[in-house]
């Protein structure tokens, strides 16, 4: 039986649908496409027009990072695709996370791309360019297929016999004509609404997450062949459905989900039980041998590579879900295993403690208890909500998440509430993704916390669609539930927002810590935020605009941050003598060693190894610089130091000594907190730099930033206790310590702070 005569033979009735209201009126000459019949015309090969040429464009002109990260899967197919120039190729010489389809596009696109000289600027530009364009191809289809199933969605229909008295505002009994077999083509089909039909593409064209998954990720080819499932399914095309689901499941897995979308439909749709059960049967054997047949040129050369995929896609750990958030995992998502080895095993990056077993069987009890409820899958409207429910339940259950995995779920959700309420929630979703990456796992991958209400907010929203896809199914049997529905987007829109407001200061704090680590010059940041370095001067010149850049977020508010130089380079600017008329003593960060004595008389200069030196300079004859912390045997002195406290149970001190000698011998450095009684309680002893710079490396007139991290004892008192350091050497003895009046110190260690604990 073939696929047109299966689905004419099947066609119920237009008079069997429950909605007894709905009315199939015939097709006009005003279902061409346009917005208004009234007004100016739009057509829909306008949109695809302007849709085709921005991302072809964005393609050319854009970079899927922006500024912050210039970096997506691109560049992995990039360096598979390359390996061919070995005489390897996947699948055949070795396996990946991913089915095979796209790897071997990549592959072709590669070696179209050695036909071009390459761009000096960026040897992607020609790889990119030609493997993009298949993508935006895709991602045009994604747009027609949109269209398809909107125009099904949006008949003009009476607007008086809604679905059910409880469904949402935006299902007025639109879409829900029986459509089945041919009636459901698009030359027979009710006349549509046009201007709710474009609205649903309006709303995915101005989407960011499509093209930006589109420039970086090959989830729109996956999304393609879904949607073309779901859009012939529900033209009665029972083969061409199957076989495009499989072809999506050599591109992603995700695809396979439209099988009990298309079940659910055929069991609906057919004249009897036994012709239900056999149309279910067809289409689950013709998408199991259509998969076959797509991976017989790979199982006939070498079935272990595939093999191998399947188990690193069952085998991977949790990331980026609430599941890897109880499992402790903050990372993003990584495949584990020698992808040279069709035996691998180790996939996962950390162990699993979750019992996937019991979550796996409560997802799919609750999903066959979704399946199994009556509704009318016969209308279009049903069938595409199913198709979102079935989506976001995956989304729900799956162990792991990626930001362009919201392509899937986008398509539905403007389909089914093309209005404000699934702007809403797309917005929201966006906002997640972006929060994600890169500002977690890019900018701030310190701030965890930030990680976790991420995965937590999206998992609500999640659970919130879930919620309004059961109403457009169900909705007098969630009548319960219609206030929770009604203000879901406010509320969690509502949370997120106060969250990242919360959130901004902590992860600003996260951030700038770590752009300072990753900085050369963090020492010489470091040592100008302390006490000491501020008591001796509050002007600072700089004479490089990058490093003044680099300094004003740390040290601006606590100096009179110049730029100097603009003599040499700009008339109008402030000249050296200006820049330093009110001050007695003044910093200068330069490369140039002789650039002080034209101003003033240097008194000190420290060289922090960072190809820039700290000099302190006075412009007038009777000034002197203070004295160190604390001058040391071993031929350091103590020049500033540093207390923090990184979290409740550590204290951060940082000493810079300033080598004066170049000692013999390794000494160890310590940080001890003491009692009220002087008795000690915690501290750590180590070489200077956490090992990297012992002092028998050291060269004269160099500063080291030496950390030292004291970890609490859990059962301290609460109270006030002292911070004290020194050094001792090889034989545990202390070196002499002398204060600023060139006394002795107690027990040779050097009083820094007091602080209060815990």
């Amino acid at each position: 039986m073939t696929e047109n005569t299966l689905s004419e033979s099947k066609a119920p009735d237009a008079r069997q649908s429950t909605d007894t209201s709905v009315v199939e009126p015939r097709s006009s000459p005003s279902s061409s496409g346009t917005i208004s019949s009234s007004g100016p015309q739009f057509s829909f090969r306008w949109l695809l027009i302007l849709f085709l040429a921005f991302r072809l464009l964005a393609l050319l002109l854009l970079r899927p990072g922006g500024f912050i990260r210039d970096y997506s899967d691109s560049d992995i197919l990039l360096g598979i695709a390359a390996i061919s120039d070995y005489g390897l190729y996947p699948f055949l010489h070795y396996w990946l996370e991913w089915p095979p389809i796209v790897p071997w596009l990549a592959v072709g696109a590669y070696k179209l791309s050695l036909l071009f000289p390459p761009w000096p600027d960026d040897y992607r530009l020609w790889f990119v360019l030609i493997l993009g364009s298949v993508f935006v191809l895709f991602e045009t289809g994604n747009l027609v297929l949109l269209y398809r199933i909107s125009r099904r969605l949006y008949a003009r229909l009476p607007t008086t016999a809604p679905d059910h008295p409880s469904a949402p505002s935006e299902a007025l009994a639109v879409g829900n004509q029986v459509t089945s077999g041919n009636q459901a083509d698009d030359t027979s089909s009710p006349a549509p609404d046009t201007e709710q039909v474009l609205r649903p593409l309006w709303l995915y064209t101005l989407l960011f997450v499509p093209i930006y998954a589109m420039l970086g990720f090959f989830d729109a080819v996956a999304l393609f062949f879904l949607l073309l499932g779901l859009e012939l399914i529900l033209r009665g095309r029972l083969f061409s459905s199957a076989v495009s689901v499989a072809f999506g499941f050599l591109v992603k897995v995700t695809p396979i989900l439209m099988v009990p979308v298309a079940l659910r439909h055929l069991w609906d749709s057919a004249g009897s039980r036994r012709e239900s059960l056999q149309d279910c049967a067809l289409y689950g054997v013709t998408t199991l041998l259509a998969i076959l047949a797509l991976s017989l040129p790979f199982l006939l050369t070498q079935p272990a590579w595939l093999l191998t995929t399947a188990r690193a896609i069952i085998g991977r750990s949790s990331w980026e879900t609430v599941w890897a958030v109880m499992e402790g995992y903050l990372g993003y998502g990584a495949v584990g295993g020698d992808r040279l080895n069709p035996a691998a095993i180790s996939f996962a990056l950390h162990e699993s403690t979750l019992p996937w077993g019991i979550i796996t069987v409560a997802f799919g009890i609750f999903y066959l208890i979704a399946w199994t409820r009556p509704a009318d899958y016969r209308r279009p409207r049903n069938v595409v909500a199913f198709a979102g429910l079935t989506i976001t339940l995956f989304l729900l259950y799956s162990k792991g998440y990626s930001p362009q995995f919201l392509v899937y779920l986008l398509p539905f959700v403007i389909l089914l509430f093309p209005s404000g309420r699934g702007v809403a929630y797309c917005l929201l979703l966006t906002l997640l993704n972006v929060l994600e990456q890169p500002v977690y796992f890019v900018l701030v991958p310190d701030a965890q916390g930030l990680l976790v209400a991420v995965v937590v907010a999206r998992w609500l929203t999640l659970g919130a669609l879930l919620l309004e896809f059961s109403f457009v199914l169900w909705g007098p049997g969630l009548s319960r539930l219609a206030v929770v529905r009604r203000y879901a987007p406010l509320g969690l829109s509502a949370l997120v927002g106060l969250g990242l407001v919360l959130s901004i200061p902590s992860a600003a704090r996260s951030y700038a810590q770590r752009q300072l680590r990753q900085d050369p010059a963090a020492p010489l940041i470091g040592y100008l935020d302390t006490q000491q370095a501020r008591a001796q001067a509050s002007t600072l010149l700089v004479t490089e605009q990058d490093l003044l850049r680099r300094l004003a977020p740390y040290v601006g508010n606590d100096y009179a941050l110049r730029l100097a130089g603009g003599d040499r380079l700009y008339a109008a600017a402030p000249t050296w003598s200006q820049l330093v008329a009110d001050a007695d003593r003044v910093w200068l960060v330069t490369s140039d060693a002789s650039v002080a004595g034209e101003t003033g008389r240097t008194l000190l200069t420290y060289d922090f190894d960072t190809g820039y030196g700290l000099q302190l300079f006075a412009t007038k004859g009777n000034v002197v610089p203070l004295p160190p912390v604390a001058r040391l045997g071993s031929g350091a002195n103590l020049v500033g130091y540093e207390i923090k406290r990184p979290s409740r149970d550590q204290v951060l001190v940082t000493l810079y000594w300033w080598a004066t000698t170049s000692p013999v011998q390794s000494y160890t450095a310590f940080t001890h907190l003491l009692d009220t009684d002087g008795q000690f309680v915690a501290g750590h002893d180590g070489f200077p730099g956490d090992g990297e710079a012992p002092t028998h490396t050291w060269e004269v007139g160099h500063v080291y930033a030496d950390p030292h991290l004291i970890e609490l004892p859990p059962d301290l008192v609460p109270g006030r206790y002292g911070v004290v350091t020194g050094m001792y050497n090889v034989n545990l003895r202390r070196v002499t310590a002398t204060g600023p009046d060139a006394l002795v110190f107690d027990d040779n260690a050097v009083p820094l702070d007091e602080i209060r604990l815990p």
